[in-house]
């Protein structure tokens, strides 16, 4: 079990950070250095969702292999500790193109920002990528709404997130519905699940307006 998150990796401002090769890095940042909780993808499609320290994989985290197979455990500047168990949590790719390739780009842009708030555990970030007129259960109020939001983010030590995008699609509004895949897990609490997620682009952002499961 992931226990160890350094409290003063908490609410870091996220930032990408990309390379020459395609190398690209979402997440927590201090001094131009991967520093915090962070998702890093190599053009291979390999992942690495996790926590950073200098620049390297340090602490709990997940290496994610273009084949979906998953190695868990605790990494120590770079390097996977022994005696760490590994476990498949991903399908294969099954993602579609019925939204525009520049759409996509745009929208998964956002949603990993919105996952790697969600890590970095930023309340604030994390509350930004929601729309004003995100749609709320019946009777429940936006005050209270982001109350709960709050005490979800803060109150795990620490926060591990994988999002596994399967398909996009246009509506007619202009809207976009994300399914998504989400891997979840925390000191507390642990789930795999699937989530349609639909976003509005308001001032050249694209915001979620709505959150269901299918």
């Amino acid at each position: 079990m992931l226990l160890w998150q350094p409290s003063h990796l908490l609410s870091a401002e996220i930032e990408t950070l990309s390379w020459p090769d395609g190398t690209r890095y979402v997440g927590a940042v201090k001094g131009a250095q991967m520093h915090g909780q962070g998702t890093i993808y190599w053009q291979d499609g390999t992942r690495y969702v996790g926590g950073f320290e200098n620049h390297e994989r340090h602490g709990p985290g997940m290496m994610i292999l273009p084949d979906g197979t998953t190695f868990e455990g605790v990494f120590k500047r770079g390097t996977l500790e022994p005696s760490q168990s590994s476990e498949s949590v991903n399908e294969p790719d099954t993602a579609t193109t019925e939204a525009s390739q520049e759409t996509i780009r745009e929208v998964t842009d956002a949603l990993d920002f919105w996952a790697a708030a969600w890590m970095a555990q930023n309340p604030d970030q994390y509350l930004s990528v929601y729309s004003p007129d995100f749609q709320l259960a019946v009777n429940e109020s936006r005050p209270a709404w982001e109350m709960n939001r709050r005490e979800r983010l803060l109150s795990p030590s620490y926060i591990q997130l994988d999002v596994r995008f399967d398909r996009f699609t246009q509506r007619a509004n202009g809207e976009v519905e994300a399914q998504i895949r989400q891997a979840y897990r925390s000191d507390s609490y642990r789930e795999i699940s699937n989530k349609i997620l639909v976003l509005e682009k308001r001032d050249g952002r694209w915001l979620i307006r709505e959150e269901r499961q299918p």
